[in-house]
Formats: structure tokens, C-alpha cells, sequence
């Protein structure tokens, strides 16, 4: 998957936003104003997983934890043009579930989720 795939793939889920806080080659994805995905101009991809797909993937090497953000099962993958463009949007589409979860009952509502 290319950067701009992510980004455009990020933008499809529902309401999502994004900001650019580290620069305009950054973009970070919130759900109800919580990130779920940064993607940087590195072409690196941080997203929140769950516990098992954390451990799994971080145990295969696939992904590290994510500098910045050491705790909650966050990880980082350097490159995601190494990635099939399947399996990325799942974890990527996953990140945005278990983010948009933690909101509020209404917020979730206003949002369409």
C-alpha cells in the first residue's frame, strides 16, 4: 500500500478527521478526536491494535511499539508499502473500531458509528 493509499483508505472510514500537528507531510487520523492512525512522512504507520494482534505482531517483528506512544497497544510499522494492501486496511480499519469503542455512547451516535 502507498502513503496516499492510507491516507485516502483512512479518510473513507467513518468520522474521521485530520490534523497535521508535526508538519504538512504528517497526517493524523482521529475518530471523535482520538487518534487512531498517525501517518508519518517517513512513510511509517502507527495504529492501535489489541492485546493479541499487538503481541503477534510485535513478536513476529512485523511491527514495533510505537516511539511516542509506549503504552496501549500502539506499534509502528516502518514502511507501509511492504505491507498487502489487505491486511493494512484491516489493521488500520481495526484501529479505528477499538478507538471509536472508547467514546462516549453520544459521541458515537453523532458520529454515525
Amino acid at each position: 500500500m502507498q502513503h496516499g493509499q492510507v491516507e485516502v483508505f483512512c479518510l473513507t472510514l467513518k468520522g474521521v478527521s485530520v490534523e497535521r500537528p508535526f508538519g504538512p507531510d504528517s497526517q493524523t487520523f482521529k475518530v471523535g478526536g482520538k487518534i487512531f492512525a498517525i501517518l508519518g512522512d517517513d512513510g511509517g504507520l502507527s495504529i492501535k491494535l489489541s492485546e493479541v494482534a499487538y503481541a503477534a505482531l510485535t513478536e513476529l517483528g512485523v511491527m514495533r511499539r510505537a516511539p511516542y506512544l509506549p503504552r496501549g497497544g500502539w506499534a509502528y510499522t516502518d514502511d507501509v508499502t511492504g505491507w498487502d494492501d489487505q491486511e493494512l486496511s484491516d489493521l488500520i480499519a481495526r484501529s479505528h473500531e477499538l478507538v471509536a469503542a472508547g467514546l462516549t455512547k453520544k459521541a458515537r451516535l453523532e458520529l454515525g458509528l
